[in-house]
């Protein structure tokens, strides 16, 4: 079974829509609906219902659709696990946001390369809840995020805790609570900032 036909499944179901899916993928559209009624050829079921609202699964497309994706995750997992470059004894994955990489995923790689120069890796940018699936599923070794959701089976590590300080432009004379702006780093912020701020 080509696994390039069924990430164009899970991206057509994803998003209800083949241009959708066509433009995620960077082909055409008319390559993604070849790509699906080949895979409905193979399994002998139709998987999507075209209709004025766009594309839905049929009934036998929704039972598919856990085994497309394990299928993809596994595929994925096996290119990575043999995809050590010559040289190199094992390869380490890592993902973090851009915005910690300055600060905590440079030197890290500085460090590792020092340390241990026959260990390849693989690094990526992430968004969060990507990247905590991607860790439970074996596809990732390691991830930096800010405030990781819990996941049974992972263990976490602080690595760094910020403080975040009110501020005021000297030039404005007018109270602080005028001219307010929040920056919304997430639900525990908001908790903490709703202690410290209850009026605002």
């Amino acid at each position: 079974m080509d696994t390039e036909n069924l990430r164009s499944f899970l991206e057509v179901a994803t998003h209800g829509s083949f241009t959708v899916a066509a433009s995620r993928l960077n082909l055409a559209q008319s390559t993604v609906s070849a790509r699906i009624r080949g895979l409905e050829e193979q399994l002998g079921r139709r998987l999507f219902v075209r209709d004025r609202d766009g594309v839905t699964l049929t009934p036998a497309g929704r039972q598919f659709l856990p085994h497309a994706s394990s299928i993809t995750r596994t595929w994925e997992q096996s290119r990575q696990d043999i995809a050590v470059p010559d040289g190199y004894e094992t390869l380490l994955r890592l993902t973090a946001p851009a915005y910690l990489w300055d600060r905590i995923t440079s030197p890290w790689v500085e460090w590792m390369r020092a340390r241990r120069p026959n260990v390849a890796l693989r690094l990526e940018g992430s968004f969060p809840d990507s990247a905590i699936d991607q860790l439970a599923e074996g596809l990732l070794d390691i991830c930096i995020l800010y405030l990781p959701r819990p996941h049974p089976g992972i263990v976490y590590e602080t690595l760094a805790v910020d403080q975040v300080v009110l501020v005021q432009h000297a030039a404005q004379t007018r109270p602080w609570t005028e001219n307010y702006i929040l920056m919304d780093w997430g639900l525990e912020f908001r908790i903490e900032h709703d202690r410290a701020f209850a009026g605002m």
